[in-house]
């Protein structure tokens, strides 16, 4: 198993490299999972707020991107 690829998911779900955690098949497979969660619910937030600055003007997806982006909202999908 390749302990940087562990280490690398596990960062990205909890914020923080793993230290004496040995690997399994099972904590790969939970993590993955998730960091599936994880990206889906953000995915959903990032769609809401997408469609409420298309719900007030917003003629397309770019622009309502661009507003989100300038009123500093979400700036992790910009």
């Amino acid at each position: 198993m390749d302990y940087d690829f562990f280490s690398d998911l596990y960062k990205d779900v909890y914020g923080f490299r793993p230290r004496g955690i040995v690997p399994t098949t099972e904590l790969l497979d939970s993590l993955q999972r998730e960091l599936n969660n994880q990206l889906a619910e953000e995915r959903a937030i990032e769609d809401k707020s997408i469609n409420a600055c298309m719900d007030h003007g917003a003629p397309d997806i770019d622009t309502a991107m661009r507003w989100l982006e300038q009123a500093n909202i979400h700036p992790q999908w910009v």
